[in-house]
């Protein structure tokens, strides 16, 4: 196609009052490395839009793509400077064409178009000449394209509103213990018991430590999404979100020797009451008991990436209340992958976050009715890999979460979005909690295949935990080893 074609082309596309126009110019590798970028752009420009008004370009009618022909599907990408030189090339070629209409040399929108990445989206919007992307084979994949979409818009929003980068503190964890999960998952500190409580999700274990002596596991005999702390007598008391039905133990032994598992431990974990659904694709997943002590989980498409239910939205939250049993959806939407529950000092704050979505959100939470006023807290960067995991708030209120995949934890700042502080591990983190005498230390569970080990780290000064609630059944007699006596 000649440069006259496409002039051609683009003027009979003009002719439709409601079309707009993306002219794609771009030299090849011999031309570039030749150094002909700014010749071989004029030359197309200067013939594509031959006859064209400038009101069309001032009404964004006609939008100018630079697509180096070397880039295009061979995942090769333009670095940001070689982008901005090409772009600011393309900008002073309008001026020479349409100089005497002041503006269109300013206003026309010029994207860069090269095997746009979610790696490299972010430093390309950073440039000041370089106005958007057009995206192709990368748009094909709906998790590849939100994420090249979030690091646009996000670095869009930066370099128009003249922000300047902050760099977070960075701090380091460091394995405890080699505990070997294979999906270490939903850590809870408990004062009373001054023990910690987890689970590895897919083998059905319920692990226990104390910090002094060495830890334990109980076997649940089902995939166990999450647990909660139980108000009892009954020392080491949990809550425990099971893959069929919300059951209740005891992780210490009735002497009160957390060396010693309890006498009966051979009978199995109490029932207490059906789980919220009953589909197949789904179980339980993340899940905390909230500050007016409710069992609030989500469930976990269990199909998500393939299979029956791929890439459907499934899944449900729901809240056991402690009194009645009875379970009550709480988010009017599903979703893929529960994860991030948590909630602030004073209950009235929940975070939540579908991972593959890689948002987190924050909602007004009450013990009694549906969550409300869903507002973004944090959208990861795009050229950040994995995704939002297990979550947890501490005494000043700002967020902490578990980037799996990423090897670290992030502080957000819930009020900016800002990430303050990092926990890097070495590690695939899942989930992570505040413990110890003082709540100033961070226990991180871990999963396979470069994990399944329990980190921890002392905080820095100031930084601390909230005590963790328990789930208060109404009544002892809602639960029972071999029949259901609570309510659906």
């Amino acid at each position: 196609e000649t440069d006259s074609d496409i002039n051609a082309r683009l003027h009979k596309c003009l002719e439709q009052p409601s079309l707009k126009v993306i002219l794609c110019i771009g030299e090849t590798l011999q031309e570039y490395e030749s150094g002909m970028l700014a010749q071989v752009v004029d030359a197309q420009l200067r013939g594509g839009l031959e006859g064209v008004s400038p009101h069309a370009l001032l009404q964004d009618r006609v939008i100018i793509a630079y697509e180096p022909v070397w880039a295009i599907g061979t995942g090769l990408v333009a670095t940001p400077e070689q982008a901005q030189a090409a772009h600011l090339a393309i900008r002073d070629t309008m001026k020479a064409m349409y100089g005497e209409y002041s503006g269109v040399a300013e206003t026309v929108r010029i994207q860069y178009g090269g095997s746009v990445t979610p790696d490299s989206i972010a430093e390309l919007m950073g440039e000041a000449d370089v106005d958007g992307a057009l995206v192709g084979g990368a748009s094909l994949n709906a998790d590849s394209f939100t994420r090249i979409f979030d690091g646009a818009t996000s670095a869009d929003a930066t370099k128009k509103m003249g922000m300047i980068s902050y760099l977070p503190r960075e701090l380091v964890a460091m394995e405890v213990l080699a505990t070997k999960n294979a999906l270490g998952e939903s850590p809870v500190w408990s004062e009373k018991n001054r023990s910690l409580y987890w689970v590895s999700a897919t083998e059905g274990e319920v692990w226990t430590w104390d910090l002094q002596n060495a830890p334990y596991r109980r076997l649940m005999n089902t995939a166990v999404g999450c647990i909660g702390l139980l108000r009892s007598n009954a020392p080491g008391s949990i809550i425990i979100a099971g893959e069929s039905a919300m059951m209740t133990t005891s992780m210490v032994s009735t002497g009160g020797n957390p060396n010693n598992p309890i006498a009966d431990f051979e009978s199995g974990p109490s029932f207490l009451c059906h789980r919220p659904d009953h589909m197949t694709t789904t179980r339980p997943n993340d899940g905390r008991v909230d500050r007016f002590g409710n069992f609030v989980v989500g469930m976990y498409n269990q199909y998500h990436r393939s299979g029956a239910s791929e890439g459907e939205n499934n899944a449900g939250l729901y809240r056991l209340n402690s009194q009645t049993l009875e379970w009550q959806e709480i988010l009017d939407y599903k979703f893929r992958v529960s994860n991030c529950i948590c909630f602030s000092g004073d209950g009235k704050t929940m975070y939540f976050g579908d991972t593959p979505t890689r948002c987190v959100y924050a909602f007004d939470y009450s013990p009694d009715g549906p969550l409300t006023n869903r507002r973004l807290v944090w959208t990861m960067p795009s050229e950040m890999p994995g995704g939002p995991d297990g979550a947890q708030v501490d005494s000043t209120g700002k967020l902490w979460i578990a980037v799996t995949g990423a090897g670290r934890i992030v502080q957000i700042n819930p009020e900016t979005g800002v990430v303050e502080m990092v926990v890097y591990v070495d590690a695939n983190p899942t989930s992570l909690t505040f413990g110890g005498d003082n709540l100033d230390e961070m226990f991180i569970t871990t999963r396979a295949p470069n994990g399944g080990g329990l980190h921890r780290l002392k905080m820095p000064h100031g930084v601390r935990g909230l005590p963790e609630p328990e789930f208060g059944v109404g009544s002892s007699s809602n639960t029972s080893r071999s029949g259901f006596r609570g309510y659906l």
